[in-house]
């Protein structure tokens, strides 16, 4: 492929083959320079060999208040923190261009012993479910540090994951506890409790947090790991295991725009992904270092606003973009018609349109968008009046496109040429 053609794919988008999975896809060459991973080599460069990733947990990202330039093109430069959970440390972007470290193995105030799950907020607040110590700490973005700030209040046994809903509650779950703890505020003392069999992950959502609807939910890991649960103001309304998407582990879940839900399995070394139901849509990933391959992912984040994904492995992190696909797609042709059936991986832009064997359009048998899940289309084989179209040669053209930041980057077409019965031969039958 030459350079002017690459130039071209970066600047106008591309269309990615239908065999490409494209749940999630990287960033285009001139967003992130095209560095989408960052791994041992790239982590001992930038913090001079101070640390290695070692049993890798929870991530967060926010847009900072204080990184936030109106009018600019900064909008998704984002603060990303990780757990570092066998070093006891938070790795994090001190700026755009540098690392920055916080913690280490310990008790005391600005130590961490084995943490787990870990929120932040545009404001520079960072909680930290730091489990071996039995306590959730509380800190503060300076500048480029963090600096300890207290710990929030709670009998905990095992703190396990934390999360903050954007209308000032939080979550906190307590695994040997059995407990989810919900507080109104960081000063709250009398937090509401919901017993619950051994939560781990956990993420939460309200209306006014880069959130489609106005009423929030929040999603949960339980049961040992083998069970993910949807609560609305405390109770449990639907909830989805392990069988129903053929896996092996829940670790950590996160809830885009659309409210769709994602959770890591670090076992199956892919990431799951459900409806706002907890319907199960698809999967993404191998076992591998490739493009679309992850060893033990743990950590999960999305950024809603522009479906920014982060997902932390055993040796590193890996950047991307929520994307759209069409899988299971079948197309059916009934002599004087056809039927497309699949599943959308995400809400999508999609666009199906019948020509005929000039390449003139006949039909539009889809246009505008559509949610995630089962997607069906038909055709009778008529024009737009209504009127039966001639047998021949046709073919059908369907693209899909994205509705977040990768929306124009890139776009998934399905074609497929058949032959329509003649009209006098389908009277005859």
């Amino acid at each position: 492929m030459n350079m002017i053609l690459i130039i071209l794919m970066i600047v106008t988008g591309y269309f990615v083959e239908p065999q490409v999975p494209t749940t999630l896809v990287y960033p285009p060459f001139g967003h992130c320079m095209g560095i989408y991973r960052a791994g041992t080599e790239q982590l001992s460069m930038l913090l001079g060999g101070l640390v290695r990733f070692d049993n890798t947990q929870g991530l967060a990202c926010v847009k900072l208040d204080d990184w936030d330039d109106p009018g600019s093109a900064d909008d998704d430069e984002l603060a990303v923190y990780g757990v570092n959970s066998g070093s006891g440390h938070i790795i994090y972007n001190a700026n755009m261009y540098t690392l920055g470290l916080y913690g280490g193995s310990g008790s005391g105030t600005d130590e961490l012993l084995h943490p787990h799950g870990i929120a932040a907020d545009p404001s520079g607040l960072i909680l930290v479910a730091d489990t071996g110590n039995r306590r959730v700490v509380i800190l503060r973005r300076s500048g480029s540090r963090l600096v300890p700030d207290g710990v929030l209040h709670g009998d905990f046994q095992e703190p396990w994951d934390v999360s903050m809903d954007g209308a000032g509650d939080i979550y906190v779950t307590d695994r040997a506890g059995d407990r989810l703890y919900i507080y109104s505020s960081l000063s709250d003392t009398l937090p509401e409790i919901i017993e619950i069999d051994s939560p781990t992950g956990v993420d939460a959502v309200s209306g006014n947090n880069w959130f489609h609807n106005e009423e929030g939910f929040t999603v949960m890991i339980s049961e040992d790991a083998s069970s993910i649960v949807k609560l609305v103001e405390g109770e449990i309304i639907c909830e989805a295991d392990l069988t129903d998407c053929n896996g092996d582990v829940f670790n950590y879940p996160a809830i885009d725009f659309w409210g769709n839900v994602w959770v890591t399995d670090s076992i199956s070394c892919c990431v799951h992904k459900f409806t706002d139901s907890l319907d199960y849509i698809c999967s993404f990933g191998s076992e591998g270092s490739g493009d679309r391959e992850f060893y033990s992912p743990t950590g999960l984040a999305i950024w809603r606003r522009y479906g920014q994904v982060f997902i932390g492995e055993r040796e590193g992190a890996r950047y991307f973009w929520i994307g759209a696909d069409l899988i299971d797609v079948n197309i059916e042709f009934t002599g004087r018609g056809l039927h497309i059936d699949g599943i959308l991986t995400e809400c999508a832009l999609v666009d199906a349109m019948i020509a005929d064997g000039e390449g003139e359009p006949v039909f539009r048998l889809a246009e505008g968008r559509y949610p995630a899940g089962s997607f069906r289309v038909d055709w009778e084989g008529i024009t737009a009046r209504g009127i039966q179209v001639p047998g021949g040669d046709y073919s059908i053209e369907l693209v899909i496109q994205p509705v977040y930041s990768s929306k124009g980057y890139f776009s998934k077409m399905f074609t497929d040429n058949f032959t329509l019965d003649d009209l006098q031969d389908v009277e005859l039958r």
